[in-house]
């Protein structure tokens, strides 16, 4: 009941308009984070960012209309390990309608005791991606707003191939046409050695030469979010349920995909 007090979703008439929440909340570790929701209606997206405690930036996009989730992390670099800069990354997947309400209804929630640290209700559990090509030209085509989300990722945006066989060809375009703008990763990269089932391309954490190629993994967690909505019962002499609130999940997402050298990979210790 606590949620559905501190989160009312008002019923009206009126036209929903952008929304922008800051939440406070606990992750698994009993750290606070804040998280910055946007409802952005009139381009049908949500998107929800925050600053993990290691200084990673992680902001995800929803795009309704077009069912793509763009995930970007811009990862510091660890000077104590010889890096230098940032590095920029992004992963496309066929978004998951059910885990996020849609805009609409984002827009139309209010808070209440903004000061709140906030625990999600449900943990999804793990969601495990296996990129297997670098996005290139495909993301204007798949979703313009994805496009926006992932530019300053460049060349370093992921997706499965398989996924583009479950994205709605857009006006003028076939499936076929969305495989031409892919680029895939080198045949051995995906290979496995058939006699014991080991991967050819190792993984970064045991790769020990930083000029080798191998498989670099991210894993990131997404603590709290609006993913349903809550009906409540109506009076006795009325009986129709209203929506009177929110569901909130917890998820956490684990990312593989080839870098050609280890030491382009800054996750692998």
């Amino acid at each position: 009941m606590r949620d559905i007090v501190s989160f009312i979703i008002l019923i009206s008439l009126i036209k929903p308009s952008n929304l922008q929440l800051l939440i406070n909340v606990r992750n698994q570790g009993g750290d606070v984070l804040q998280e910055n929701i946007t409802a952005n209606v009139s381009e049908d997206t949500v998107t929800l960012d925050f600053l993990r405690l290691d200084g990673t930036y992680v902001s995800q996009l929803v795009d309704f209309t077009n069912e793509v989730e763009a995930m970007k992390v811009i990862i510091p670099a660890e000077e104590e390990l010889g890096q230098s800069g940032y590095q920029t990354l992004c992963f496309l997947t066929h978004a998951a309608q059910a885990d996020f309400i849609a805009p609409d209804a984002m827009a139309k929630l209010r808070q209440k005791n903004a000061g709140t640290v906030r625990v999600a209700e449900e943990d999804k559990g793990w969601r495990q991606t296996t990129a297997t090509a670098w996005a290139s030209r495909v993301t204007r085509l798949l979703s313009p707003a994805a496009a926006r989300h992932c530019a300053s990722a460049k060349d370093h945006v992921y997706l499965r191939a398989a996924d583009l066989t479950r994205w709605a060809p857009r006006p003028g375009m076939e499936h076929s046409s969305y495989a031409s703008e892919i680029s895939p990763f080198p045949e051995h990269a995906l290979a496995s050695d058939t006699s014991d089932g080991s991967p050819f391309v190792p993984a970064c954490v045991a790769e020990t030469d930083s000029a080798n190629e191998c498989i670099c993994h991210f894993e990131v967690c997404v603590n709290w979010y609006p993913c349903g909505l809550k009906y409540c019962k109506g009076k006795p002499q009325g009986g129709l349920s209203y929506r009177c609130g929110i569901k909130t999940c917890h998820r956490c997402y684990r990312y593989h995909f080839y870098v050609r050298r280890r030491d382009t990979c800054l996750t692998y210790m």
